[in-house]
């Protein structure tokens, strides 16, 4: 069961749908959510640039603007997030912190049983409106599953009917703890397929058995076991992204968005943003 979910908050309507989900599986699962907010202190003082002589006073009046305006913004993120959490009537609790956004949210998630976020961040919305590689680098060092969430997606609407739940799947540990935590969702009205590529067919029907009946453990029975010997991006790309409503994968934390399972495939996931995707890290 997932008790406790992490959300990063920014002022995007990325962070909307992510909040939008995460309310959700709170609800399925009587879990508590944690708004995190991160006041990027560092990051405002960098803004400035180097000081000229005689402009020393200018730039720290600056920087305080900037402060001043980003703890403003930082405490109206945390006020809409406890008036969604009390309209779904949902459990909550609040986190401030200061400094470099990825490093405050992945030292936090470690607590967490998971973590929703949108796939584009905007945590440095006291310097810049570009959107930023915060996801990257909690992906690279975070041990904590993420929901990456595209913009304007209704997590809700689509629970409605039977959740269309994609799980390419090589057997590795990373993609193995994708499909745990999945199962730990505890959403059972789930239609679910389950895609190996590999060029050897026993191979392949090997591990799509045995993760067919560890979902069946988990009271997850709608499962369709297909193998491809085509490139998994290209398959998942033609056949499947817009059947599924999530993706679930696996990757190895620690490493470049390059060097996820089955090649690119959850940089390409994340690059097209036309899905929510569960990473198991």
């Amino acid at each position: 069961m997932i008790k406790r979910i992490l959300i990063p908050l920014d002022p995007s309507p990325y962070t909307t749908a992510a909040l939008d989900m995460a309310c959700v599986i709170a609800r399925i699962n009587d879990a508590e959510l944690t708004g995190i907010v991160v006041l990027d202190v560092p990051g405002i003082r960098k803004s400035t640039g180097p000081v000229p002589i005689g402009a020393y006073r200018y730039a720290e009046k600056e920087r305080n603007f900037k402060e001043k305006e980003a703890k403003e913004r930082k405490d109206l993120l945390l006020s809409m997030f406890r008036e969604k959490c009390e309209l779904e009537g949902v459990k909550y609790s609040k986190s401030k912190h200061e400094g470099t956004p990825s490093e405050q949210i992945i030292s936090e998630s470690i607590y967490y049983d998971t973590m929703i976020m949108g796939m584009r961040t905007y945590f440095q919305f006291a310097t810049s409106d570009e959107s930023g590689d915060t996801l990257d680098k909690i992906l690279d060092y975070s041990i904590t599953p993420i929901f990456a969430v595209p913009k304007e997606y209704s997590f809700s609407k689509r629970l409605e009917k039977k959740l269309k739940v994609l799980i390419p799947y090589n057997g590795s540990l990373p993609a193995a703890r994708a499909l745990h935590h999945f199962a730990h969702l505890s959403i059972v009205k789930a239609e679910v397929k389950i895609l190996m590529s590999d060029k050897n067919k026993d191979t392949a029907e090997f591990h799509l058995d045995r993760a067919a009946e560890y979902l069946n453990a988990h009271s997850i029975s709608e499962i369709k076991k297909e193998w491809t010997t085509k490139d998994i991006i290209d398959e998942v790309e033609a056949k499947y992204l817009d059947w599924a409503d999530i993706v679930v994968v696996g990757a190895h934390s620690k490493k470049s968005l390059t060097n996820f399972f089955v090649g690119s495939l959850t940089k390409h996931l994340i690059k097209a943003a036309k899905r929510p995707v569960l990473i198991g890290l």
